[in-house]
């Protein structure tokens, strides 16, 4: 090792970990320190174990227990977060580590594994089987317990935050997981697979169904606010992406299914194909209820994050002007200009003329986008198979921090 066995520091080199996120059984790369209180604004920290190698494994384990907090020096932070992301189902499976312990290194290995996929295919026309199984292996290890429908305590700590694209991702695959578990008659009569094979392919298809939102510009992903039309229809271009990138993937062909056609709407008002009720694939469908889900309650810049319920109530309800909500879409989809003329008279320059018409359309197109997005809050039931759906609530449902009787 190239470390000491005794340091006075201020704090800053050194990182501290539950002793709980150690696999004793393979601990080989680091060593860990015990922490005295500040002295002469310095910390004294001493070595507990330097050489796991030579310390047998039942004392080992027997130390792990007694300690509460351990620590760990910088120079060795690489080989803890490699430990971390090696025994990420051994950790995920302890009864003794808190929820919110599980979550956070559930999230943070597997945000990094995603967002590592995401980045590194930024420039090119298709993801390598290799980048699949790295994600495969991730989940892999945490199939056991994101697949337990009581790790939904764990999912509802994420729930109302920021949206960002990876983390999205993340939830988006750990619900579906549940979901399939906890409806397996269901699920396993429509696909021919032992169940543990179809839960990891369909997580990987939860993880990636965003990946071709690699290919739309950043300034429409990160906007700071509603998309006008055109912007509208160059997001939903990332379902095709996604397919056109997974082709060489070696995913299984229900899974790219799953993928390509997870904003299929069940009146057939969705996209890319416009396929409707039994022409859309089950996993499909679930990933629309989910993706949807997630997204109204995590919080965006131009919205705030709406409550389970409230998400629910609103993806549940009969929109009373759904057919008016429909011709907005389509007019979106198309691009189309607003079924208006603006005129203005009394202006003798015919330039300024044209340049206030043009501004008044302009104007008349961002109020057709709002009254769109306040349309669909009116309700969404027609985009979603209404037996699903009720599976879904139930499922969340068993969660306790997911009050939604009242729906059922």
């Amino acid at each position: 090792m190239d470390l000491k066995t005794e340091y006075f520091d201020d704090g800053s080199s050194f990182y501290p970990i539950d002793p709980l996120m150690l696999n004793p059984e393979y601990l080989e790369e680091f060593a860990i320190f015990e922490r005295y209180p500040k002295k002469d604004n310095l910390y004294r920290f001493r070595c507990l174990i330097m050489d796991f190698d030579s310390t047998p494994i039942e004392t080992v384990i027997k130390l792990l227990k007694s300690w509460k907090v351990v620590y760990i020096h910088k120079k060795h932070l690489t080989s803890y977060e490699a430990h971390i992301k090696e025994n990420l189902g051994y950790i995920l499976m302890l009864d003794k580590l808190e929820t919110k312990k599980k979550t956070k290194v559930f999230t943070q290995v597997s945000t990094n594994v995603i967002k590592d996929v995401f980045d590194s295919h930024y420039n090119d026309s298709v993801i390598s089987p290799k980048a699949i199984e790295k994600v495969e292996k991730l989940v892999s290890q945490v199939i056991d317990f994101i697949s337990d429908s009581n790790s939904l305590e764990c999912l509802a700590e994420l729930i109302g935050h920021d949206y960002n694209t990876h983390v999205h991702s993340i939830k988006v695959g750990w619900i579906l997981a549940a979901f399939i578990n906890a409806n397996k008659d269901l699920f396993k009569a429509s696909y021919d697979l032992d169940l543990k094979s179809l839960l990891i392919k369909a997580t990987v298809a939860g993880f990636m169904h965003d990946i071709g939102k690699i290919k739309i510009p950043e300034n429409i992903l990160n906007k700071r606010g509603k998309l006008d039309n055109l912007e509208y229809i160059t997001v939903q271009s990332h379902t095709s992406y996604s397919l056109s990138l997974l082709f060489e993937s070696g995913l299984p062909k229900f899974a790219m299914q799953a993928i390509l056609y997870h904003h299929e709407s069940e009146d057939g008002s969705g996209y890319p194909c416009g396929l409707k009720g039994d022409q859309i694939p089950l996993i499909a469908k679930a990933i629309h209820i989910i993706d949807v889900f997630e997204a109204l309650t995590a919080e965006r810049p131009y919205k705030k994050a709406k409550t389970p319920f409230e998400a629910l109530r609103i993806m549940m309800g009969e929109n009373p002007q759904v057919e008016v909500l429909n011709k907005f879409e389509q007019e979106a989809r198309q691009n189309k200009k607003a079924p208006i003329e603006a005129i203005v008279r009394n202006e003798r320059d015919v330039k300024i003329q044209r340049l206030k018409e043009r501004m008044m359309l302009e104007e008349e197109a961002k109020k057709r986008v709002e009254v769109r997005l306040k349309l669909r809050d009116r309700g969404m039931a027609h985009c979603f198979d209404k037996e699903l759906m009720k599976r879904f609530i139930i499922t969340i449902n068993e969660s306790k921090s997911f009050n939604l009787s009242e729906l059922i």
